[in-house]
């Protein structure tokens, strides 16, 4: 699958961006495996959502799955607040408490890049504060049968991923003047068997806005918003940065 190695070059050497970039076309994250506990339960990933600090997602700009400049961006959706009391509660509204045993043996997959591993550590910091013992899996980067073998498994709970709109053209000189298309962005990662789908997500509303918007209209950007929010709001991935254009 072509977007494997794609996925596997940012991990490794993308660019982590903030507001000085001008630029964007992908978005670094992380992602919940929804179709396993405790993260199958959306108030449980809101809370992930509200322990991780500043040092660890770029709290101050980042919101919307869409990147700033793509079209469908929408700076009304938020960033996630960081409230470890508020994030607590969360979890005790979901039937979690510090001591759970079932909040012990949560594992988080990543690569080995210099930048992915210190995000990793900081993740394991930050969410040991709503009593989550996080396990790091690591994989070399450049073992990619490895890398896609445990991602498309979906055995772990966690897993850190960068995915850039417009697949294998996004280092190319070619793709260079391209402008970078949202829909490139959003299908693969999370329409019902996307290719690089691997939280597990699925909406049926979501596909069928994306069959819609495969199709340049007149709607098209009311669309890409729409899917943006629905997806925002169900939270199968954490935006942590985004990525800058090459």
């Amino acid at each position: 699958m072509r977007a494997f190695g794609l996925i596997l070059c940012l991990l490794v050497i993308c660019h982590f961006s903030f507001a000085q970039a001008k630029e964007y076309d992908g978005i670094w994250f992380l992602g919940f495996n929804v179709q396993r506990p405790p993260f199958d339960n959306l108030v449980v990933r809101q809370a992930v959502a509200h322990a991780l600090t500043k040092d660890t997602a770029d709290e101050s700009s980042v919101g919307s799955l869409i990147p700033p400049g793509m079209t469908g961006f929408d700076p009304a959706l938020k960033p996630w607040k960081y409230n470890v009391k508020f994030a607590k509660s969360l979890l005790k509204k979901a039937g979690y408490n510090l001591t759970d045993s079932r909040l012990k043996s949560i594992t988080l997959l990543h690569t080995d890049g210099i930048k992915t591993v210190e995000v990793a550590k900081k993740i394991q910091t930050d969410l040991k504060q709503l009593g989550l013992k996080i396990e790091l899996v690591e994989i070399p980067y450049k073992d990619e049968e490895k890398w896609s073998r445990q991602l498309s498994a979906r055995k772990n709970n966690l897993f850190l991923m960068g995915y850039k709109a417009g697949g294998d053209l996004a280092f190319t000189e070619e793709a260079s003047s391209i402008k970078a298309d949202a829909y490139q962005l959003l299908d693969p990662l999370f329409r019902t068997g996307g290719d690089v789908n691997f939280t597990g997500y699925s909406n049926s509303a979501v596909d069928l806005l994306l069959d819609k918007t495969a199709v340049f209209s007149v709607e098209r950007e009311s669309k890409l918003k729409e899917i943006n929010r629905i997806v925002y709001k169900e939270l199968p991935v954490l935006v942590l940065f985004y990525i800058e254009k090459l």
